[in-house]
């Protein structure tokens, strides 16, 4: 697996596909994996980029506090090291943030964004949410953790009756270590709670579509239309029966929309 030095950080990164670049960035707690049951679609018509933020996955662990900012701009060097001068952008959930981020960073570099199931302010809900989730990881073994967290990531439908692909998914991801460390999760939480772009959002021209699942709960669809209300172009879009993982538990529903906006765009070389 191919890694990038950037700063004190091994970061892990993956190219497939081909075609127009685009950069695909996970959320909390998560890693490049996290985009198995809609990579193949997506790869058929663009050339994926897809990395492990520091904390997750097969990048390094941090060893100081940072922002989404950091993130954003470990994405960005990893872009540079392959020579990639325009693309467009993917975020789920922390992702979409760290999106966010880097297109404030590099707003000429960034074509369009995809935002699914993410937020611009981390406002009173959302904290308490993240706060209990950072005192509980300590205290909880990672199964009984992780497993508190599914309903604020599923649907009742998917807990009851998940689809094959997702059974199989969640049953392949249990095999391996369930979280990088405490420590890690801890750090990614604290730049959780610390984003709120809200206010520089309106400097952007860059196009967006805010993907949201009609029965998230973390964040639900206000979240996408503050964002889109804060942005020069930008339309919300409610992907039906999903949750918070809706890229997850209706990948196919997921993709189609994704696909038919990078459709419309025509990215310069």
């Amino acid at each position: 697996m191919p890694r990038l030095r950037v700063g004190d950080i091994d970061l892990a990164y993956e190219v497939c596909g081909e075609g127009t670049p685009l950069l695909l960035v996970m959320g909390l707690g998560g890693d490049r994996q996290g985009w198995e049951l809609v990579r193949p679609e997506l790869a058929r018509r663009y050339r994926l980029v897809l990395v492990d933020n520091r904390d997750a996955g097969e990048s390094s662990e941090a060893g100081t506090a940072y922002g989404l900012g950091d993130m954003a701009a470990d994405a960005l060097a990893v872009m540079d090291h392959l020579g990639i001068e325009r693309f467009h952008v993917l975020g789920a959930s922390m992702g979409g943030a760290i999106a966010q981020h880097l297109a404030l960073q590099a707003p000429v570099r960034v074509a369009s964004l995809v935002l699914a199931s993410t937020w611009g302010r981390t406002d009173a809900f959302l904290a308490a949410v993240l706060g209990s989730w950072r005192a509980q990881v300590e205290k909880l073994a990672p199964e009984v953790f992780l497993a508190g967290v599914m309903p604020w990531a599923f649907t009742y439908r998917a807990l009851q009756a998940p689809s094959r692909e997702l059974a199989a998914f969640q049953e392949a991801r249990a095999q391996g270590p369930l979280l990088k460390s405490v420590a890690a999760y801890q750090r990614q939480i604290d730049a959780c709670l610390a984003h709120d772009v809200l206010d520089v959002l309106p400097l952007l021209r860059t196009p967006a579509l805010l993907m949201v699942g009609e029965d998230d709960i973390l964040t639900p669809p206000r979240y996408a239309r503050a964002v889109a209300a804060s942005l020069a172009s930008a339309e919300v879009t409610l992907v039906p029966a999903s949750g918070h993982a809706c890229f997850l538990e209706t990948p196919k529903a997921f993709s189609d929309r994704v696909l038919r906006f990078l459709g419309r765009l025509r990215l310069a070389a």
